[in-house]
């Protein structure tokens, strides 16, 4: 049974029970601190929190200091009486990092002195904390966070806004935002104070600088428990760059759209299926393919070069292929020019990308220029022609002159002596003339799987004999290994028989000692190279000009001027070129360069029926 208290003695047992229990029970930390700073009393919370205490300065029990703190609270309440409730940190009894609230209040004697302040600890370090970490997560949301009020005033911003718009809480937020005096009428956060709801919407700030920023909003109620609420949170990220990048994407969407669609190449592309996704007018018009219609995988794979979707999407960078042949929709062949691009991302290939350039016109140029050179040099070659054969008339005139003076005379050593320069002049005539045809005429070139080297070699063999006898060295080189190739062999054998009989020729009149023709054969980067080097007599300036382009020679009546220019256009059937290199008294070097892409190719005789 519950005793009912005596209310005549409560008072005195209530000050008792005050002054012995009710600091004990109170769930603060309590403490008494002198003038001199030195704790006097603490309660058991106190010590729970910061620990032993008797004998000791409140800095070095609250703070863990040797000295008075440089800004003491306490102090200025000895001085001027005044209670204060501050913010502090310190060091618990195991000297972990504290908060708390401090309360000093003075302890006033009857004369009015104060001897003492009581302080009154609230440990806050986990509310501190929690609000610390909640501050800097506002502050360091990468977006810009307000809240408003129902009147549409700013209550609070984050950093991000303040460094934007500086110091604008307490303005209406259309003010301090947009510029505007009244709300904007697409207003999200009054829709959410109307509803209840998270909204979004799209909003366009301007700072006092003028700047413009674009924003995606979204706004959210902050409900008390019982769901009711008077603040709107605000969120809204900064979308300026977006869309500055939409619009230059588009840009070059439309630019990258207009190359491709107005491109003289071919251009055409798959995706990682290998399904045809892009195939521009060109592409079209070179493979026949019809407006809009699609292009399979299987019809792609036919017209292009066999395995060159595969090496593609092998191989780690651009496939080119300066010659090759693909075939039209329709099966008809041409040739281009190729290139092939794996298309890479971040999570690997999304497809390839192809460039065509039709030859045909290329090609067909090609044919004229080198027909248009070797009429040219036939031009050129008519005068020098037409003073050769007057020459000759004028020889065949005079063995005419000879015999018939022997026969009117019966001298039969003049008859004799006439028929022969008639004789000889004739050869020379018939010789000349079947040269001349024979570089005018355009043949075909009869191209033939055969050893480059192995052409070579034979020219040096016959030369060998004449060499020996004349006291010149003639020596045959064949560097690395060399793969068969499609040359016409008795055109290539003439080409080289020209350069080494003129450098043995050159050797001749040369008056060096120790003569040397060499024949080097040799491939470099898929280009078949023969050079053909002397240590003769070497030409000028004005030899080495006229060398290939008139009816030329530097050997009087033992030579008619064709054989450099048949040798020209024997290399140029071959699609190569011949370089010339020559110093007087030095030497001559004659350089044939015949690259595999533009050799000719082997045509097949059909078998009669």
């Amino acid at each position: 049974m519950t005793r009912e208290p005596n209310l005549a003695t409560f008072p005195t047992d209530f000050n008792k029970w005050v002054n012995t229990r009710l600091f004990d029970v109170i769930p603060l930390g309590v403490a008494v601190i002198d003038r001199k700073y030195d704790l006097v009393y603490a309660n058991d919370t106190f010590e729970q929190l910061f620990g032993s205490w008797k004998n000791r300065k409140c800095y070095s029990v609250y703070k863990g200091k040797d000295s008075m703190c440089a800004y003491c609270e306490s102090a200025d309440t000895f001085k001027d009486g005044v209670s204060r409730v501050n913010e502090e940190s310190g060091y618990d009894k195991d000297g972990r990092y504290i908060s708390y609230l401090q309360h000093s209040t003075p302890i006033v004697d009857e004369s009015g002195h104060i001897p003492y302040l009581l302080h009154v600890f609230t440990n806050i370090t986990e509310a501190t904390q929690i609000r610390d970490e909640h501050q800097i997560l506002f502050d360091q949301v990468p977006c810009n966070i307000l809240l408003l009020d129902k009147n549409f005033r700013i209550v609070k911003v984050n950093k991000q806004l303040k460094d934007w718009f500086g110091d604008i809480e307490g303005k209406h937020c259309y003010e301090a935002l947009k510029g505007v005096e009244d709300k904007c009428a697409d207003c999200t956060a009054r829709q959410t104070f109307a509803d209840g709801q998270i909204q979004t919407g799209y909003h366009v700030w301007k700072s006092k600088k003028g700047k413009t920023f674009h924003l995606h909003v979204i706004t959210i109620p902050l409900r008390r428990k019982d769901g009711s609420f008077d603040l709107v949170l605000e969120m809204a990220v900064d979308v300026t760059q977006t869309l500055n990048l939409q619009e230059r994407l588009k840009f070059a969407n439309t630019f990258l759209e207009t190359i491709i669609s107005t491109s003289m190449d071919g251009i055409f592309a798959v995706d990682d299926k290998w399904r045809v996704t892009i195939f521009n007018p060109s592409a079209r018009k070179f493979f026949k393919v019809r407006d809009k219609q699609v292009v399979s995988r299987e019809e792609l794979v036919a017209m292009l070069p066999e395995g060159f979707l595969t090496q593609v999407s092998e191989w780690p960078g651009h496939v080119y292929l300066p010659e090759a042949e693909v075939k039209t929709i329709k099966g008809e062949a041409f040739p281009v020019r190729l290139v092939g691009n794996k298309l890479m991302a971040e999570d690997g290939t999304i497809g390839m990308a192809f460039s065509v350039q039709d030859l045909r016109e290329i090609k067909q140029l090609e044919k004229d220029k080198i027909e248009a050179e070797r009429l040219a040099a036939v031009g050129h070659t008519v005068a020098g022609l037409s003073h050769g054969i007057k020459n000759l008339i004028t020889a065949l005139e005079g063995g005419m002159y000879m015999l018939n003076s022997g026969l009117t005379k019966g001298d039969i050593e003049r008859i004799q002596k006439g028929m022969e320069m008639l004789v000889r002049n004739i050869e020379r005539i018939s010789m000349f003339v079947k040269a001349f045809l024979s570089f005018s005429k355009g043949r075909q070139i009869q191209a033939k799987i055969c050893d480059p080297a192995q052409i070579a070699k034979e020219v040096v063999e016959l030369y060998s004999v004449k060499a020996e006898e004349l006291d010149i060295k003639l020596k045959n080189e064949t560097i690395g290994n060399i793969d068969p190739a499609p040359i016409d062999y008795e055109s290539m054998h003439e080409c080289l028989t020209n350069l080494v009989g003129n450098a043995i020729d050159a050797c001749q009149v040369s008056d060096g000692p120790g003569c040397l023709v060499t024949v080097k054969t040799f491939e470099e980067y898929g280009t078949i190279i023969y050079e053909v080097t002397d240590n003769g007599c070497g030409m000028d300036y004005e030899v080495k000009k006229k060398i290939f382009t008139t009816f030329f020679t530097t050997k009087g009546l033992g030579g008619f001027g064709l054989g450099l220019l048949m040798t020209k256009k024997i290399v140029q059937e071959h699609g190569g070129r011949i370089y010339l290199e020559s110093r007087p008294g030095e030497g001559t070097t004659f350089r044939i360069s015949l690259p595999r892409r533009h050799l000719p190719k082997i045509i097949e005789k059909k078998a009669p029926n």
